[in-house]
């Protein structure tokens, strides 16, 4: 299961948000099967001092931001693809035909960077 391979990737630090219920949506079905369980995942870390977890961002994009980061990049940028997260910088990573790539805006560049979503979170 994908959420498995993330947590793994992530050595556990993750929040998986609440399920979505998603009826009659396109999207590409890896992406589509993580949103049904859980509508979002956050990376966490520990704060040691008060050993507690605290969020530091966005593994996977909750459905809506997932739709208004694709429209952005659509309209701006003319990217067809999903746009489900970012690199930390601010270069998305989409989905299209299945695979994951990243676009660097300055560069008005994309690049493949994994054949699948199971890939990419498997080689984190």
């Amino acid at each position: 299961m994908l959420i498995d391979i993330i947590s793994k990737a992530y050595e556990g630090r993750i929040k998986l948000q609440a399920p979505l219920v998603l009826d009659n949506v396109e999207l590409p079905d890896e992406l589509k099967t993580i949103l049904i369980k859980a509508n979002g995942i956050m990376e966490t870390m520990i704060v040691p001092q008060k050993e507690q977890p605290i969020e530091i961002g966005w593994i996977i994009f909750p459905y809506d931001q997932i739709c208004k980061e694709t429209e952005l990049y659509k309209n701006e940028y003319g990217i067809d693809g999903i746009v489900f997260a970012t690199d930390g910088a601010g270069n998305p990573y989409y989905l299209l035909d299945g695979k994951v790539y990243e676009y660097n805006p300055i560069d008005d560049e994309s690049e493949l960077i994994a054949d699948s979503l199971s890939i990419f979170y498997g080689k984190r």
